[in-house]
């Protein structure tokens, strides 16, 4: 395969659905924005200082994931932010899992999302579950852009309503933080829609036509704790 990853080196027929679990963010990785957290906090009451990068970055996983859902549902595949928690081999799902960690270049200090903050890289596994058992077909790292691209109105919309359903706070990121996020979102999804065309998946999804959608996965209490990420009090 050619996504700049691994793969377990055979095909995987067209699954139901891509289920795309929330990330895991390694504790370098922070998220800055201000404007973000006042917003939030005029709608649901004042919270603690050192709540705010948690949330903040609860914000950001909620953002990355929906730009994930809506580039594989616009290269016409499934896809739904949920949990490979619940799921039975039945189910016939591929699950992504993904880690989100500092690139090699990194500054100390600025990585993450937020006004000079940059240098995240994603690292992905998907596997797929199915009558068969659970077999991983690929593992890979995606990187944004230096200079994320604008976002079409369409896709902004899109990118909003996956988020809103997926039960995120309506309140929107600010700008220097809500960019980057969907640009990596956006990269990760390339990578995977890349998979989907090696595997055969578009061909089959262009000749099956309309399938019966399943219902929204809900995230499980272990997965709604998102980001894992240690408390900094003093952080903005």
């Amino acid at each position: 395969m050619d996504i700049g990853g691994t793969s377990a080196g055979t095909s995987s027929p067209r699954p139901k659905t891509i289920v795309v679990s929330d990330l895991v963010f390694a504790s370098e990785v922070t998220a800055v924005d201000r404007g973000y957290t006042a917003r939030l906090e005029r709608k649901i009451g004042t919270f603690p200082t050192f709540e705010r990068k948690q949330r903040t970055l609860e914000r950001v996983n909620d953002e990355i994931l929906a730009s994930i859902v809506v580039t594989l549902r616009e290269a016409g595949l499934e896809a739904q932010t949920g949990s490979e928690e619940g799921l039975s081999l039945n189910d016939d799902m591929v699950v992504v899992n993904g880690r989100l960690h500092a690139s090699g270049q990194a500054k100390p200090n600025q990585i993450g999302f937020g006004a000079g903050h940059g240098g995240v890289v994603a690292e992905l596994t998907l596997s797929h579950l199915s009558s068969g058992g659970k077999k991983q077909l690929a593992s890979f790292t995606a990187e944004s852009a230096r200079k994320p691209a604008a976002v079409p109105a369409s896709r902004n919309a899109a990118i909003v309503a996956a988020a809103t359903a997926a039960g995120s706070p309506a309140e929107r990121l600010s700008p220097d933080v809500e960019a980057p996020a969907r640009a990596l979102g956006r990269a990760v999804g390339e990578k995977i829609v890349a998979l989907a065309r090696e595997q055969g998946w578009l061909e089959n999804a262009a000749k099956g036509g309309a399938e019966e959608k399943p219902a929204r996965l809900p995230r499980s209490k272990t997965s709604q704790a998102k980001p894992k990420t240690p408390a900094e009090p003093n952080e903005d």
